[in-house]
């Protein structure tokens, strides 16, 4: 019996007889829509079942009934396709509009986020219901949501740490609340965990430069920033020791560098063009990096061009050749 001719509605024992007349009215579009498949190469194979599923979801949406069956539809519906945006954007209309606990919600979202790590829309849902969740929030109360959503994170990190929706929700919470010196320090000796992990891990790299622009923000005078600075050019000096050949290290060791000389030129001058001489210096032999920024050293301090030009040229022919294009580049704009 097609589904045109049926009496009554069912799903999962929950009764639906009521939206029918509706339910059929949107079959039959589809069926419209349908009648013509000699295009088609390869028709998908829904069961009915499915059909009806997606059938009822699609009536309830059209008819925006905000109830309890509906977020049960919709649930089924995102567990059986996961990455479905109206799906997701249908039930948070119904969890606002029925005012549902949202910290519940919340918990419920943990657990199908760590079953679904590379599922982009739940972050999305995840960022809406927290801007809704944190509304006449305590400073208390939401660093202890800070610690909770951290623990999700950590796991989610810990499972992959390159996972770049992880990070993107991750940097949008740090945004987001307002975190003090307590919170930051904190988030910057868990970039140093993940470093110590695994030194080519870019994100980790990233995040860590995140962190530490808001702690010089935070500082309250120059000598207090050029203190941390200077700190941290030591931290990448340890770890590029560690592995001369990883582009990570060095890219947040001269972008640190790039900072600290607008912050303070007469101290960039007086000690830290040397110093970073001589670490480019001293892994001229195992890596191209050291001598790639000993490069832009130079050209950040006008140094000869032809020394530069150089450079470029041992690069291009023998140390770096797979980026033989660049290099002419580089060597065509001095």
């Amino acid at each position: 019996m097609g589904q045109s001719d049926i009496s009554t509605l069912k799903f999962e024992g929950t009764d639906f007889s009521d939206i029918l007349p509706q339910f059929k009215e949107i079959q039959s579009k589809e069926e419209v829509l349908n009648v013509d498949r000699t295009l088609v190469l390869c028709d998908i194979m829904y069961d009915e079942e499915f059909k009806k599923l997606m059938g009822i979801f699609n009536t309830l949406l059209s008819l925006k009934e905000y109830s309890q069956r509906s977020i049960n539809i919709v649930n089924a519906v995102i567990d059986n396709i996961p990455a479905y945006y109206t799906a997701w954007c249908f039930k948070l209309d119904i969890i606002l509009a029925l005012k549902k606990n949202l910290k519940e919600e919340l918990l419920w979202l943990d657990e199908f986020t760590l079953e679904n790590p590379k599922n982009y829309q739940i972050w999305s849902y995840r960022i809406e219901l927290l801007q809704h969740y944190t509304k006449n929030k305590t400073e208390t109360e939401c660093k202890e949501l800070l610690k909770k959503e951290n623990v999700i994170l950590s796991l989610m990190i810990e499972e992959d740490s390159k996972n770049h929706h992880v990070w993107g929700y991750k940097s949008w919470l740090l945004n987001f609340l307002e975190l003090d010196l307590e919170d930051l320090n904190m988030e910057l000796t868990y970039s140093e965990f993940l470093i110590h992990q695994d030194l080519l891990n870019n994100s980790a790299w990233c995040f860590r430069h995140n962190i530490l622009m808001r702690l010089v923000t935070a500082a309250n005078n120059k000598a207090d920033r050029v203190a941390i600075f200077k700190e941290e050019l030591d931290y990448a000096t340890e770890k590029i020791a560690l592995y001369p050949n990883n582009i990570s290290s060095w890219n947040y060791y001269f972008r640190i560098l790039e900072i600290l000389r607008k912050e303070d030129l007469a101290y960039f001058k007086e000690f830290i063009i040397d110093e970073a001489s001589l670490l480019c210096e001293k892994h001229f032999n195992n890596s191209s990096y050291a001598i790639e920024y000993y490069c832009k050293l130079l050209v950040i301090v006008n140094g000869d061009k032809n020394k530069i030009k150089n450079m470029y040229i041992l690069l291009r022919d023998h140390r770096d050749p797979i980026r033989k294009i660049y290099w002419d580049y580089k060597i065509s704009q001095l």
